[in-house]
């Protein structure tokens, strides 16, 4: 629940009259505007931190006697020990000292620029979303000395003192009758570092680590299949059909690209005209973009309610320009990031999605049991979330129960396809068909039937593969 009171507050902030309100979106409106897959910041204040209020109100964290204080509690103390780090922190610095010879060269720890609120000296909309939390955790332990966390109990008696409305914490219990205090050792870092869990292949994963991994898989080869012609590529499309403004040729993309985009788009058309046949459907156009593909698709099927997907609000104001122009009266437009999004439907569609943005959109449709269709990119920025563990499938598991790096550095190496006379670039294809089949085989599980083939022309786009699973409609 508390992603969607995030993207609502960051909505209302952007229409806000008042500055002071639209001002809690930080510099260049970035407060908490990366999604909490990729930002550990972000997942402790729309995640970590509402998790463990669930915990607390569960009296998780009591045992007989003994209270231990929760470890993201600790956490946000440590983050506020650390110095700031906001883009135009030596702005600030220059004008706090009235010095602007200051040096971009300096430590930020030597600028002297104050931790007062969450994300530095002014408060933001992540303050606005942890105060109330934090509200509970000081009624919760309201009879324990908190002498841990003397920064964090500082930092909420300064946002109190801006007139924020008191939370009602009223039915929040208390802790009583507790003789002992545990408090967990936490490694002093900041909330904006990388999660220290998640395996990082290095820009070049070595050759012989992509070998042996290949090794780890050789003996079950016979899984990965690529159909090559892909879902759908029977179905008749033509481009004279459809108006300029849904045709990349239209805009301003360059001749040659905007051929290309036209083939990725026309695979991904066709085999939606084919899954959807003429039945009314609720398509939602993940990672939308400024909507070349779900405008296409809603143009083509104006039975169908077309839902665009996207974070971007630049981009959504060009679709919406479109919808305008050709007065589309089956467009829905959400400005969220795509696990935010909670509305039911009957088909999720991605045409390159990046890294684990694809299987996110899968897992949004399996939890639908609507029909997906996704083209992949950026394999090699998979990565572990609260959402997504890799390898995805039981089989795949299985093969790199051992040694999880492996899958890793096959992912990377599957980005490796960007010259066709490059001696790696059919190893990168090999790659990407065992990073998709692993995908396959985890929707396959999940109850789908799943066809994988490559977008035609293959040179349209070096991530040409494209997945197609149907629930319970094996046609």
């Amino acid at each position: 629940m508390c992603n969607i009171i995030q993207v609502a507050t960051r909505q209302i902030c952007k229409l806000s009259d008042q500055e002071s309100i639209r001002n809690l979106l930080g510099f260049r409106e970035a407060c908490l505007v990366a999604c909490a897959e990729s930002s550990v910041w972000t997942k402790f204040c729309e995640i970590d931190i509402t998790d463990t209020i669930d915990e607390l109100l569960n009296n998780n964290f009591i045992n007989n006697d003994e209270c231990t204080i929760p470890e993201t509690i600790l956490k946000y103390e440590n983050h506020l020990t650390q110095p700031v780090r906001i883009h135009n922190i030596y702005k600030i610095a220059r004008n706090n000292v009235q010095d602007k010879s200051l040096k971009s060269s300096t430590p930020r720890k030597d600028l002297n620029v104050p931790h007062d609120f969450a994300e530095g000296p002014y408060i933001s909309l992540a303050d606005v979303i942890l105060y109330p939390c934090y509200a509970i955790v000081f009624k919760y332990f309201n009879s324990i000395e908190l002498s841990a966390i003397p920064l964090t109990k500082a930092w909420f008696g300064r946002v109190q003192t801006l007139s924020f409305p008191e939370p009602n914490v009223k039915f929040i219990p208390s802790v009583r009758n507790v003789s002992n205090i545990i408090i967990p050792v936490v490694k002093n870092v900041s909330l904006y570092n990388a999660d220290p869990t998640r395996i990082i292949p290095v820009k070049h994963t070595k050759q012989y680590k992509i070998e042996n991994a290949l090794n780890t898989i050789q003996d079950f080869e016979d899984i990965i299949k690529n159909d090559i012609i892909p879902y759908g590529s029977s179905t008749d499309f033509n481009w004279q059909t459809v108006p300029m403004e849904v045709n990349p040729k239209g805009g301003s993309l360059p001749v040659k690209r905007a051929d290309r985009k036209c083939q990725q788009l026309e695979n991904l058309t066709k085999a939606v005209l084919r899954v959807v046949g003429d039945k009314e459907y609720r398509i939602v156009d993940f990672c939308s973009g400024s909507g070349h593909l779900g405008l296409l698709i809603a143009y083509l099927l104006p039975k169908c309610c077309v839902i665009l997907v996207e974070n971007k609000e630049k981009s959504l104001a060009r679709a919406r320009e479109t919808v305008d122009k050709l007065k589309l009266q089956n467009v829905v437009v959400v400005q969220s990031n795509l696990d935010y999004f909670v509305g039911s439907f009957h088909l999720g569609i991605a045409l390159h999605a990046c890294g684990l943005a694809s299987d996110l959109v899968m897992q949004m449709c399996i939890k639908n049991q609507a029909d997906f269709i996704c083209c992949p990119c950026c394999y090699g920025g998979i990565k572990n979330c609260h959402e997504v563990l890799y390898p995805r499938s039981t089989r795949f598991r299985e093969i790199f129960r051992s040694n999880e790096e492996q899958y890793f550095n096959l992912a990377h190496a599957a980005d490796q396809t960007h010259e066709t006379e490059n001696a790696k670039t059919k190893q990168g294809y090999f790659c990407m068909d065992i990073v998709d089949t692993d995908r396959r085989l985890y929707a396959e599980d999940c109850g789908y039937k799943v066809f994988l083939g490559k977008l035609q022309p293959v040179s349209c786009t070096n991530k040409n593969n494209l997945l197609v699973g149907l629930y319970n409609n094996i046609s």
